[in-house]
């Protein structure tokens, strides 16, 4: 709607925007827990090239 007001186009919906619409609240849960495990490793990587850097 707000497209048609500016006279802009839709933009058509990512994969992204699918899942978090379509998908099961289970299925939303066991992919928000994989992200954050991913997210938690690459954050503990980095703190550990940190230390060693310091070292």
């Amino acid at each position: 709607m707000l497209a048609q007001l500016l006279g802009t186009k839709a933009e058509s919906n990512s994969t992204l925007s699918d899942f978090v619409r379509n998908a099961s609240s289970r299925e939303k849960k066991r992919v928000y827990n994989r992200v954050i495990e991913k997210a938690i490793a690459a954050q503990n990587e980095v703190l550990e090239r940190h230390a060693k850097n310091k070292e």
